[in-house]
């Protein structure tokens, strides 16, 4: 059975490919209810020939999504809502800069929960993607282009 990566490790991989897919995160983020943090540990897990098992996927996404509820989901729903307060606009950038920012520690934070939680691996390589975009009962016509997208980006890091 193989580890997960250490945080750091996991944190720099998705400081890299995180820009290249940043937009399809966030649209399957906002259409399915997609954990983004999730997705980019099941990129690297694809990466390095990794895989869970379907029921151990969802144990992750469950025990995750407790803590996304609870501190992510709300902070960000504020950071995106913060434009609407009535404050000066250089007051506005700065409210929405120190609540992304705390969004960050907050994403950093759901990766390290993660690997935590994250079960012993097993060296076998397994389309992840899709079988936690299936778990979302995530249905698109655009989702097959999408992943060869996200999996070309992925191919781009090696």
């Amino acid at each position: 059975m193989a580890k997960p990566p250490s945080s750091e490790t996991l944190w720099q991989f998705s400081l890299v490919l995180y820009p290249k897919v940043q937009s399809l995160c966030l649209d399957w983020q906002d259409r399915f209810g997609l954990n983004v943090n999730l997705l980019l540990l099941l990129c690297y897990l694809e990466q390095q020939q990794l895989s869970l098992t379907s029921q151990q996927l969802q144990q992750l996404a469950a025990k995750l999504d407790s803590f996304s509820r609870q501190f992510t989901q709300p902070l960000r729903t504020l950071r995106r809502s913060s434009s609407s307060a009535s404050l000066a606009v250089t007051q506005q950038q700065q409210l929405k800069q120190m609540l992304l920012q705390a969004e960050l520690s907050l994403e950093q934070l759901e990766q390290q929960l993660l690997l935590e939680y994250c079960p012993p691996l097993i060296a076998k390589a397994q389309p992840l993607i899709e079988l936690y975009l299936a778990q979302l009962n995530a249905q698109s016509q655009v989702l097959p282009a999408q992943i060869i997208d996200l999996r070309q980006a992925l191919q781009q890091l090696s």
